[in-house]
Parts: structure tokens; C-alpha cells; sequence
């Protein structure tokens, strides 16, 4: 961890292939909702199935991301703080501190899944093809956020607060965290985001 002997960075480079759920699934849904029949919603909903459900995990995984790094740099610098660079709140303005909610998008997709799952039981006979631990992950994000007050003021290592999924962080060795970092780099590396699914929440 020679690199980071003053500072570590906020955001890894997950920005750089992160996916925006709220940004995208009116685009892919298109029509859907404007349609009549059963039977149109049905086939519709039926072409949908894999691209929604990729959606779904590309964007909780940039979430799960999250939790990652925050439990990387918790534990690995906890003998050592470090100050953290680019942190994205340290921009915004009072207003717009004040409307801060790092679970806006969390919360959409966790109502979008009950929605969604509903309509796969009425429509297509079958409950939604979402993992549970989708659902673990998104809640625990929300979690992870409001224990760090939407992560303003968080500025160094040791100011970060983890959630339950991650208690076990406390007792990774230096080895294994170090082992999770280069994992982050390599998926981010890839550019193919839904690899951190993989890492599940790292319980060694």
C-alpha cells in the first residue's frame, strides 16, 4: 500500500463504469406500462426479462462496490488513517447538502423489484428471477449511507462507519484485504461492473 501513504481516494475509478438504473430502465421499458392487454404486457415483459435483470445487477453491483471499498479502507488503514481524496459532497453547496440522499436510487430500485416481481407473478406466472442477496445488497447500501450521514464530512479512513454485512471486515488480515483491493482494480479494470457480484460482501 506504498501508493497510499498520504491519501486514498474516495472513488477507486468505479465512476468510470458505473450504471445508472434510474437513468436507463424507462428507456428499456418503454411501452410497457402504456400497454392494454394482457397478452401484449405479457410478451413484453417476457422480451424485457433478461435486459431488466441485467440492469438490476449492473447497477447494485456499483453499490456493493461501494460497501467494498468503504470496508477496504476502514480496515486496511485502521493502524495508519489516511485522509480521503474526492469525496464528491466536499463540492456541493448548502442547498444541495441539504437534499442529499445517496439511497434515492437504492430505495427506486428495491420498489422497482416489488413492482416488477408482481408483474412477473400476474404476467408470466412466475415470481422475478432476482437473487436475494440483490435485495441484501441494496438494503445494506442504505444502511452504509445513513450510518455515514450521506458521507458528508467523511474525510478520513477511520471516520467511516460499516454496516452489519460488513462487521466481519474487522477481522481480514492485511493479506486479504490487499487481496480484495487488487479484485476491485481487476474488475474495474474489465470494465464490466456485475464482477463484483463475484466478491459477494468478501467473507473469507
Amino acid at each position: 500500500m506504498n501508493k497510499y501513504k498520504k491519501t486514498v481516494p474516495f472513488d477507486p475509478g468505479y465512476s468510470k463504469i458505473s450504471f445508472s438504473f434510474l437513468s436507463n430502465i424507462d428507456y428499456v421499458l418503454g411501452d410497457y406500462y402504456q400497454l392494454k392487454t394482457i397478452q401484449q404486457k405479457k410478451f413484453k415483459l417476457s422480451r424485457l426479462e433478461n435486459s431488466i435483470i441485467e440492469m438490476i445487477n449492473k447497477s447494485t453491483a456499483f453499490y456493493l462496490g461501494c460497501q467494498l471499498w468503504g470496508g477496504f479502507l476502514k480496515s486496511r488503514f485502521k493502524d495508519s488513517p489516511k485522509e480521503i481524496s474526492g469525496n464528491h459532497t466536499a463540492t456541493l453547496s448548502g442547498k444541495e447538502l441539504e437534499e442529499l440522499d445517496c439511497s434515492t436510487e437504492t430505495n427506486f430500485i428495491l420498489q422497482f423489484i416489488e413492482s416488477y416481481d408482481k408483474d412477473c407473478k400476474y404476467f408470466l406466472k412466475k415470481p422475478a428471477k432476482i437473487s436475494p442477496f440483490i435485495l441484501e445488497i441494496l438494503k445494506s447500501y442504505n444502511e452504509f449511507a445513513k450510518l455515514n450521514n450521506q458521507f458528508v464530512g467523511v474525510n478520513k479512513t477511520d471516520e467511516i462507519k460499516l454496516p452489519k454485512a460488513l462487521e466481519h471486515f474487522n477481522n481480514l488480515t492485511n493479506g486479504q484485504l490487499d487481496g480484495l483491493y487488487d479484485k476491485i482494480l481487476a474488475t474495474i479494470a474489465s470494465g464490466k461492473i456485475e464482477g463484483l457480484l463475484e466478491l459477494g460482501f468478501y467473507k473469507i
